[in-house]
């Protein structure tokens, strides 16, 4: 779940949750969203979000909110919050901005995520971005990580649930992959980067190489702007 505040968009709220019911389809991932008439209202108030989109016209009081977010950064967690700029009413350029500032929200989520399991070798706290595979074998969830491995009572329907919007998808019935760990794809066979090799299904393959290509093609045009911006 993130929290999405909106400052000075009224003729934009409805386009907005459009676009970012588009954007994240099925997923579990849900959003709620807060809407302030400005800036000072928002800092008045005194709530935080992990992302804010805000007027365009409303640039002269960026100091206000920066101050806001800057306090809010160090007296919690230290989670990172994201901004952008937008028109009123938003135009179809600043949705596509609007979408990219909500994946890089996720993809840095991902990156420091992690979800408890209790496994065969008690309560373990696993990074997400750690985890290469989870495997059905045996009536057990048996979960691959770069540097280990462990079994859990689960089901492979409540794991989706839980990752399946940070790269996570199902090559087969009995497997789910951490696409960011996929060093190759051969036939029906998915390399992943410790050498291990997961099947990938014949009735699944064509969707699962459609979304990895898109998944490759996202990350590493994200890749190319951070780099342009160096």
């Amino acid at each position: 779940m993130f929290r999405i505040a909106l400052c000075g968009l009224l003729n934009s709220k409805r386009m907005i949750e459009a676009r970012i019911s588009a954007f994240l389809g099925t997923s579990s991932t849900g959003y709620v969203i807060s809407e302030y008439g400005s800036i000072k209202e928002l800092v008045t108030i005194g709530e935080s979000y992990d992302i804010y989109f805000i007027n365009r016209m409303q640039r002269a009081d960026e100091d206000i909110l920066f101050n806001h977010i800057n306090k809010d950064h160090n007296t919690e967690t230290g989670k990172l919050r994201f901004l952008t700029y937008v028109e009123d009413p938003i135009s179809d350029t600043d949705c596509d901005t609007m979408i990219d500032c909500i994946k890089r929200h996720i993809d840095y989520d991902s990156m420091y995520l992690a979800v408890e399991f209790l496994t065969d070798k008690g309560l373990r706290s696993i990074a997400v971005s750690k985890i290469l595979f989870f495997e059905y074998v045996n009536r057990k969830i048996r979960i691959k990580t770069q540097s280990n491995e462990y079994y859990c009572d689960d089901t492979l329907r409540n794991i989706i649930s839980l990752v399946g919007n940070y790269g996570f998808l199902q090559p087969h019935k009995s497997f789910i992959v951490n696409l960011k760990n996929i060093t190759g794809i051969k036939n029906y066979s998915i390399s992943m980067s410790d050498s291990s090799i997961v099947p990938l299904s014949q009735k699944k393959s064509r969707e699962f190489r459609i979304k990895y290509a898109e998944y490759i093609k996202e990350n590493s045009s994200t890749v190319k702007r951070k780099a342009k911006k160096r």
